[in-house]
Formats: C-alpha cells, sequence, structure tokens
C-alpha cells in the first residue's frame, strides 16, 4: 500500500505554525480591542496569520508559499513542495465537509448549496492518484459556536488553479479545529478525491500537538468574552453585506 504522508518534520512544523499564528491572532484581538472604538472586523483575519507562519514554518523543509484568490475579496497562501510535486493549503475544520470538499459547510455546519471553483480545480491534481490504496478512514464533526471569521466566497471563478493538475502529483488540505473553550484540539491532513468529492484522513497530527511549549496558549476570561462577543445570528450574513454582486451571466445561472 502506497504512503501518503506527509513528511513528519514537515507534519511537525505545520503545526507549529498554526499554533504559532493562532497565538499572534489573540494576541492582535486582545490588543485592537483595547486600542480601538471598534475592533470587530478582526475576527476575520484568523487565516492570514495562520497561512503566514505555517509558511514561515515551512520554508526549512523547501515549501514555498503562493498567494491565491478565491472569489473578489477572499485571500489565501498555496504551499508548495517543487521537489515532492506536492501542493497543500490549511483550513478552518469549521468549513471543511468531507462528505462534499468542493462545496464545504457554511458557519452553521451545513453543506453549501454551491460548488468552491477554486476548491474543485485544485482536487484534480488528484486525478491520478488511485484511492483505493487509501484505508477509509471515518471522520465525524460536532458543530460547535464560533464566530464566522473564515467567510468564503464561492460564487466567482478562479483563475490562479487553472491547469494547475498539470504541474502537481499530490494535493492535500490540512483543518485544524477550535473548540469551544477556543484552543486548537485536532490538526489533520486529507487528500480529496475529486471522482467522489469525498476526503481521505491520511494522518492524524493530535501527536504534535502539545509537544512544544509553544502550543501553550492561555485563553483569560477577558480574551473569552472579545472571541464570544460579537457572534452573528443566522441568516444575517450573506454575500451581498461584503458588497459583492454577481454579474449578468452569473445571475442567470
Amino acid at each position: 500500500m502506497l504512503n501518503y504522508s506527509l513528511p513528519e518534520p514537515l507534519n511537525e512544523s505545520i503545526v507549529d505554525g498554526i499554533f504559532e499564528g493562532y497565538r499572534d491572532y489573540l494576541d492582535v484581538r486582545r490588543r485592537m480591542f483595547r486600542e480601538l472604538k471598534v475592533s470587530g472586523a478582526y475576527a476575520w483575519v484568523k487565516g492570514n496569520h495562520i497561512d503566514h507562519y505555517v509558511a514561515l514554518a515551512c520554508e526549512q523543509h523547501g515549501v514555498e508559499s503562493k498567494l491565491a484568490k478565491a472569489g473578489l475579496t477572499w485571500q489565501y497562501l498555496k504551499f508548495t513542495h517543487e521537489n515532492e510535486k506536492i501542493l497543500f493549503i490549511v483550513k478552518n475544520a469549521r468549513y471543511f465537509d468531507p462528505k462534499q470538499v468542493d462545496k464545504g459547510k457554511d458557519a452553521r455546519g451545513r453543506t453549501r448549496q454551491q460548488t468552491n471553483s477554486y476548491m474543485y480545480n485544485l482536487m484534480q491534481i488528484n486525478n491520478r492518484i488511485d484511492f483505493d490504496n487509501i484505508p477509509d478512514k471515518r471522520y465525524e464533526k460536532y458543530l460547535q459556536l464560533e464566530l464566522l471569521e473564515d467567510f468564503q466566497i464561492n460564487l466567482f471563478k478562479n483563475e490562479d488553479n487553472k491547469g494547475i493538475n498539470t504541474q502537481f502529483d499530490r494535493f492535500y488540505i490540512v483543518t485544524y479545529q477550535i473548540d469551544q473553550n477556543h484552543y486548537i484540539e485536532e490538526v489533520r491532513v486529507w487528500m480529496p478525491n475529486p471522482i467522489d468529492n469525498n476526503a481521505y484522513l491520511i494522518s492524524d497530527l493530535q501527536d504534535y500537538i502539545g509537544s512544544k511549549r509553544i502550543h501553550r496558549i492561555e485563553i483569560e476570561d477577558d480574551l473569552k468574552s472579545i472571541l464570544t462577543q460579537s457572534h452573528i445570528p443566522e441568516g444575517t450574513i450573506d454575500h451581498t453585506s461584503f458588497g459583492i454582486v454577481l454579474d449578468a451571466k452569473e445571475k442567470k445561472k
């Protein structure tokens, strides 16, 4: 059976980067709450902090990062390793659906109706993978009350990833799960199958969590209050809230 796992040193650095990014994000949330009269918008930048620090942590392994866009406003980093010909991205597990990868989930844990074109294109990298060689590892995820900080625009065609399936051999999705107390409790590595739109669990990086001092994050009561005070009620947000409108062709669809 083929081993599709990422190298252990790379897995370790990914976990380190996620924790460093989350710590930095929490520091910024706390500081901006104290300095600004309004700071709610900082709830939306967690993914940026985590991507940035994963990029820094993985550079030592020859991993390069490239800025990419999905839609008009959402930016993320694609991580590539030329020698291994692999590409991976990092996602909040809250918005990840292992049974409908190219759709994902909304803040209420419901599968989105529309396909994310950027994810669909990235998944095509794996169209030559024999997924019969990957064990079926079941995964059940619970829904927690967490601010919708990673709102993803999936209504626009994405040009960044066209033809990318000829450049790389494998595409992975790294997910991090934040529990109800705002601690990172889980990091997993998945390989999505473009044929059945399912994600196959490759590695659970649980053993790396808590192995270093940098993984120790304290969530004091004041910070917990900051993180939970601006929860967005269901139905109060959609793509028009961001000043985004569909062009005529998209409206007809």
